[in-house]
């Protein structure tokens, strides 16, 4: 399937200024072409999609979610589906299975990949190890060779990525901010041992000595960082060390998500100024963003899909540029977990995962938290999501007409 594009905005993901009059040309899954409609090459094959009045962007990339496993895999394909609608084209997610020490999702990332699952955002899984009353739940391991274990039944499993924990968080009654998890001793070895598998690892650490215990580990990501001071900052600037902040868990809004756990209230509140405050002060020393949302969210406040387009307005709001915030939550998550060679801008050579919005949000960012603003998703130059006049490209043109007639 081939489809020629012409889009009046594009937005390409790698933090440039945005084009006007704009072509892009997909065959089999991948863009040949975007830039200038006037040098388009002939694509007579091509089904043509006239989005003259809609913004192209390329889809975005949620770098932390708990969706795999949230009420069992069924519910998370729906989340999935949701996620999709509101131009989430990858969800990022972790989850610990404590009975079977293997990651929930597995198998879902393979239906998705192979087209046995459509409709869905693609899948990146990750499985938590932890300590013994750590944050996360997950494959619990003691000490460095226990931890080495579980990191290896991890990657044969077919985890992604390592998730694990340096500090408290809110979730937990018994929790502290500053409380942390793993030692250092462990969490060299969970590092190393990870990345001797070639997988990234991500830590949950919202502040010392846990935080440090993280950065000198040499992990990949930071996770949330509510109480981040300025040393650790500059370690990970130093390091190259991703930070996502999940601004969204200490919004205003996510005060009243969880009201039979009052406690997350008493310490969400006080954490949400230094939580930006640490966000600035990453800005200004150069540390790598990505986007992630910690969703899907409480349902008391918080829609399926919703929570990632929040995060990118929040980030926007809390000290970078529209641009700069769209970049993080494409390209910039896409770098983060290794996956930029073929996704997080539309560009030549990337899988076309194309969102086409009737609202630039470069002039509303608010925008994005309307699904009936997104007009057409393509995953992998698949139609996966239209509404309106466009569910007609769920087939082709000569098929559309077809139906028309009969």
């Amino acid at each position: 399937m081939a489809y020629l594009i012409h889009v009046g905005t594009l937005i390409d993901g790698t933090g440039a200024a945005p084009i006007k009059d704009v072509a892009i040309l997909v065959r089999d899954g991948v863009i040949e072409y975007a830039g200038s409609r006037q040098h388009v090459p002939p694509a007579d094959d091509a089904t043509v999609i006239d989005a003259a009045q809609l913004t192209a962007m390329p889809g975005l990339i949620d770098g932390h979610n708990g969706l795999v496993g949230y009420r069992g895999m069924l519910g998370s394909v729906e989340v999935l589906r949701h996620y999709l609608q509101y131009g989430v084209t990858t969800a990022i997610s972790f989850h610990g299975n404590p009975e079977y020490n293997k990651p929930w999702g597995v198998s879902l990332r393979e239906a998705i990949d192979a087209g046995q699952l459509r409709g869905c955002a693609r899948l990146v899984v990750g499985n938590v190890v932890n300590c013994t009353n750590a944050h996360n739940h997950g494959r619990t391991a003691d000490g460095p060779w226990e931890v080495r274990r579980a990191v290896r039944e991890m990657a044969e499993a077919g985890a992604d990525f390592i998730k694990t924990a340096a500090s408290g968080g809110f979730w937990g009654k018994h929790e502290g901010l500053h409380l942390p998890n793993y030692t250092q001793e462990e969490l060299d070895a969970l590092v190393d041992e990870a990345h001797s598998w070639n997988m990234l690892v991500g830590a949950h650490a919202h502040a010392q000595p846990g935080l440090q215990h993280a950065v000198n580990a040499g992990v990949d990501l930071i996770y949330h960082g509510c109480l981040m001071d300025r040393p650790a900052l500059e370690q990970m600037a130093k390091q190259g060390t991703y930070f996502l902040p999940t601004l969204r868990i200490t919004c205003e809004r996510n005060l009243n998500a969880w009201p039979d756990m009052p406690w997350q209230r008493e310490r969400m509140g006080p954490a949400a100024t230094p939580h930006r405050e640490g966000f600035r002060m990453a800005l200004e020393l150069g540390v790598p963003i990505a986007m992630g949302s910690d969703g899907p969210g409480s349902s008391h406040e918080w829609k399926f899909g919703e929570s990632s387009t929040f995060e990118v307005a929040e980030m926007a709001r809390c000290g970078m540029t529209n641009l700069q915030a769209i970049s993080a939550a494409t390209l910039g998550t896409a770098k983060a977990y290794r996956i930029d060679d073929h996704v997080g801008t539309l560009q030549k050579g990337k899988e076309a995962d194309i969102v086409l919005r009737k609202i630039n949000p470069l002039d509303d960012m608010d925008s994005l938290q309307n699904p009936q603003n997104t007009a057409l998703v393509l995953q992998r130059g698949k139609v996966e999501f239209a509404v309106g006049e466009w569910q007609k490209y769920f087939c082709t043109l000569d098929e559309w007409q077809g139906l028309r007639t009969n």
